[in-house]
């Protein structure tokens, strides 16, 4: 490749990762007098991370790149850059996470640059509209596609539908957003709709928005068309981990699994899983890292755990129990019943 070629490149990638948001930000560091930034960021787009650095570097900055992945701004990396004498952090790919239980999850100089998909996700809704079988519908996505959502609900307007668009949740920023974790902005909004239009793609999202009883046709860019995720999809998933409680109930010892990372560590939810657990007389044993991978737990002689961190990682284990808070309710049920067997 020529170096014509691969400046046309390069400035092609530039266009797809909000450079000029990042140039934007560049201008207030440089009014804050900042010396040396941090940059983070998710595995799919580091080689952009590395780009911004070169840019951060000829505007005079001193760079470090926080090479753990992260998967979200839950994972923000605020306190790794200060302690590499950072004085500012740029968060690449997400936008800004609440956390419901702390005010503090960006204590540094944090800036967030959210990445926005360029596939054609516009094409697909205006290619296959017809397949939404609603009236009136929500409309929700990831923060990928959410810079569309005016141009989507504009479409849909024109073409009939009553569209209601989605609120905030508690964890996001960005109106209509869905987190695998949240998905305050369909549920506030659930007694509105007929149904969902979720801009975005994968199941995980769209499973999260359709507990609110409603089906969520799914505009997906790489699938290329419309799909529907059914109403309540997550219901064997829940009927598995009651499941999985059931199973596990007359065991004595049980774990509780947190996170380190500010967005995941939730410890109000720990200790009211603690004192449920131990209300049916278990014993706990609390247990925290900062990135939660299932052979780390397979020493301790324990079989089952209620993950109080990011939820998706109740999906990904395979060979111990793992379950989330609310399956622990089971308990309660299965102790009524069997005192109603004795009576």
């Amino acid at each position: 490749m020529g170096p014509q070629n691969s400046r046309e490149k390069k400035t092609e990638e530039r266009q797809k990762f909000n450079y000029e948001e990042f140039e934007e930000v560049v201008d207030e560091i440089k009014d804050k007098d900042f010396d040396k930034i941090g940059l983070q960021g998710p595995d799919g787009i580091k080689p952009q991370i590395v780009d911004y650095a070169d840019q951060l570097e000829e505007h005079g900055f001193e760079t470090v790149i926080i090479g753990a992945s992260t998967f979200g701004a839950c994972g923000i990396a605020d306190e790794k850059a200060e302690r590499m004498g950072a004085d500012a952090l740029i968060h690449v790919g997400h936008t800004r996470f609440l956390h419901p239980e702390r005010q503090d999850m960006d204590d540094l100089n944090v800036y967030y640059l959210p990445y926005r998909e360029d596939r054609d996700l516009m094409g697909v809704l205006k290619e296959h509209y017809e397949d939404i079988e609603v009236d009136t519908v929500g409309l929700v996505g990831v923060t990928q596609y959410m810079d569309r959502a005016e141009k989507a609900r504009e479409f849909l307007e024109d073409k009939g539908f009553e569209v209601v668009e989605g609120q905030t949740g508690l964890r996001t920023t960005e109106p209509g957003q869905v987190l695998g974790c949240d998905a305050g902005a369909a549920h506030n909004i659930a007694e509105k709709v007929d149904a969902f239009v979720f801009l975005g793609s994968g199941h995980f999202h769209p499973s999260q928005v359709s507990e609110t009883g409603k089906k969520v046709y799914v505009v997906d860019p790489y699938e290329e068309h419309i799909w529907v995720e059914p109403a309540n999809s997550l219901d064997d998933e829940t009927r598995a981990e009651h499941a999985r409680v059931i199973k596990h109930k007359d065991k004595k010892k049980w774990g509780i699994v947190t996170s380190s990372k500010k967005g995941q560590n939730y410890m109000q939810a720990v200790q009211i899983a603690k004192e449920k657990l131990e209300k049916h007389g278990k014993d706990v044993y609390v247990f925290v890292e900062d990135r939660i991978f299932e052979p780390d737990y397979k020493g301790f002689g324990i079989d089952i755990y209620v993950n109080c961190a990011c939820p998706r990682m109740t999906k990904d284990w395979q060979d111990l129990a793992f379950v989330s808070p609310k399956s622990l309710d089971v308990l309660d049920e299965v102790e009524i019943d069997h005192r109603n067997e004795e009576n």
